[in-house]
């Protein structure tokens, strides 16, 4: 039976070095000094098994022995840890990001209010200046309770990163 692979995760991985490799599973068990029930094992997600890195090294070098394009599990590791990072990074992605809002906004307000300070200033001027200051306000106490660490959720417990 052919089992659902997503793409980028280590069943897929091993899967497309064992379909590069002319003995596929047979092959891997032999470069990895592994029996092909452990490396299958590393295969399935629902198992407790995980593949070493030492061993993935191995794969990924006897796929490209093989002819094969890339590293597979290297791309695998890759775009997992880029997504674990999002996770564990979320706040401070938040923070950068509106950072740059905040710093247009204060912008905007700053010069709004020059504009409006000026000799001659009219009563729209100062009404558009005072608009500026009140988002730039709001901007400001956005970036304030995510400076404090009540708008987003911690990174999970499963350990530092590192």
């Amino acid at each position: 039976m052919t089992k659902h692979r997503p793409p980028l995760s280590v069943d897929a991985a091993l899967a497309r070095v064992a379909g590069q490799l002319e003995n596929g599973w047979d092959e891997m068990a032999e470069v990895t000094s592994r029996k092909i029930g452990l490396i299958r094992a590393w295969a399935d997600p629902a198992r407790r098994e995980r593949i070493p890195l030492d061993d993935a090294i191995l794969l990924d070098l006897a796929y490209r022995r093989a002819g094969g394009l890339g590293a597979p599990h290297f791309e695998c590791f890759g775009a997992r840890l880029q997504a674990e990072g999002l996770e564990w990074f979320a706040e401070e992605i938040a923070l950068a990001r509106h950072a740059a809002t905040l710093i247009r906004e204060c912008s905007e307000a700053e010069a709004a209010v020059v504009i409006a300070s000026q000799p001659g200033a009219t009563p729209r001027e100062r009404a558009h200046a005072l608009r500026e200051v009140e988002e730039a306000i709001a901007v400001l106490a956005r970036a304030r309770t995510m400076l404090s660490g009540a708008a987003l959720p911690h990174p999970p417990q499963t350990g530092p990163p590192g």
